[in-house]
């Protein structure tokens, strides 16, 4: 018997686990593939739906093969979901299968980090999906993984593209759209009341476009997956993120008391008064969040690591196309601080070209000067 352990928050389920799954199925060959929800993962924040919701949700998604099977093992349980009590759990429930564990690519680089690793892979065999191409890196981390486990992992040809849980998550806290759902998805959790946001979501929402508000949860989706390493503080970098463009729509004129310098370019505004907002009118108290707000267009020399966090999540997001931002995305994922330098250089210069006066705001330029020619300073807290 041969079967295929998928696991996942599922936080809400979307048509890429489901090709995944659809995938699996069609090169793995399995008896039974078994999704897994889990209940608190180690390696993200708390699912925002209940558990039950999304076993319900991924019974929905799932019920176009019979050979899928849905369980509550790691809900039940409770507690962290760590994946070798899972592979134990299984191969004493199947003693003679052959049990086929499927991670992505991600979590393939960061196996030896996860709880006795040894375990997983001594239980059951490692099948990787990729989100790439196949990439000399990810055939160099298999001939390591061989090496140190006995075997090498199987390397799934489908290639999973950049659909992401909490990406929709907070496309659908934001009141935007969502879009990757598998048929029955939306509806559910309409009728369920499932990912609604706090009283300044509900302020961003009804004070941005939707294109803007889109934008705002890949701000938000971006600085979480680079927060993976930089390990700020979850909550305060969903508050920077969710309102750093809170008044982007609004004037200046109608906040008597706010007031700016005579030479501030227009462009700028919105990030200062959108500070002002969120502390006077939103009741934010953490100057941490409220000076990330602040200078998330212009910068400044001297950042705060949360400043730097949504300065590089502003500009990187998913939604952004511009020439060059693949690239930077991968400098600020493979150093942060070299990543953020870089953004920041070529963010200047684009200023420079486009203003033919040479005009760019000082704290844009002290911030480049800064930066520039004090590479030690990358490093300030």
């Amino acid at each position: 018997m041969k079967i295929v352990l998928f696991g996942g928050t599922f936080d809400p389920v979307h048509n890429e686990h489901v090709k995944l799954a659809r995938g699996a199925l069609k090169e793995l060959s399995p008896d039974k593939l078994i999704v897994l929800p889990s209940f608190v993962p180690p390696h993200k924040a708390t699912a925002c739906a209940p558990p039950e919701h999304r076993k319900k949700m991924c019974g929905i998604a799932f019920s176009f093969d019979e050979r899928i099977e849905v369980s509550d093992y790691e809900i039940t349980r409770g507690g962290n979901s760590y994946s070798y009590l899972t592979a134990t759990h299984f191969r004493e429930v199947y003693p003679d299968a052959e049990i086929i564990f499927l991670i992505g690519g991600d979590s393939f680089f960061e196996f030896d980090t996860w709880r006795h690793p040894e375990i997983i892979a001594e239980k059951t065999e490692i099948a990787v999906v990729s989100r790439g191409e196949f990439t000399e890196k990810l055939i160099s981390r298999n001939s390591a993984f061989e090496k140190k486990y006995g075997y090498k992992a199987k390397l799934l040809s489908f290639r999973g593209d950049g659909t992401s849980s909490t990406y929709i998550r907070y496309c659908l806290m934001l009141g935007t759209p969502a879009e990757n759902l598998p048929e029955g998805i939306a509806d559910y959790i309409e009728k369920n009341g499932l990912y609604r946001g706090d009283e300044r979501f509900e302020y961003v929402k009804d004070h941005l476009k939707e294109r803007r508000l889109k934008h705002t949860a890949g701000v938000i989706e971006y600085a979480l997956k680079l927060n993976a390493k930089l390990k700020l503080d979850r909550e305060k970098v969903v508050l920077a993120c969710v309102l750093h463009d809170v008044a982007k729509y609004m004037r200046k004129e109608d906040f008597p008391e706010f007031s700016v310098p005579e030479d501030m370019p227009d462009s700028v505004v919105h990030a200062f008064l959108g500070e002002y907002v969120a502390k006077n009118v939103l009741g934010v108290t953490d100057e941490e969040v409220l000076t990330a707000i602040r200078y998330h267009t212009t910068g400044r020399p001297a950042m705060t690591e949360l400043e730097k966090l949504v300065y590089v999540a502003d500009l990187l997001e998913r939604n952004r196309d511009y020439s060059g931002v693949n690239k930077l995305r991968k400098a600020v994922e493979e150093d942060f601080e070299s990543g953020f330098a870089e953004c920041m250089r070529q963010g200047y210069k684009h200023l420079k070209q486009m203003l033919q006066d040479g005009g760019v705001y000082h704290l844009t330029a002290d911030a480049y000067e800064y930066y520039e020619k004090n590479q030690e300073n990358l490093t300030v807290k």
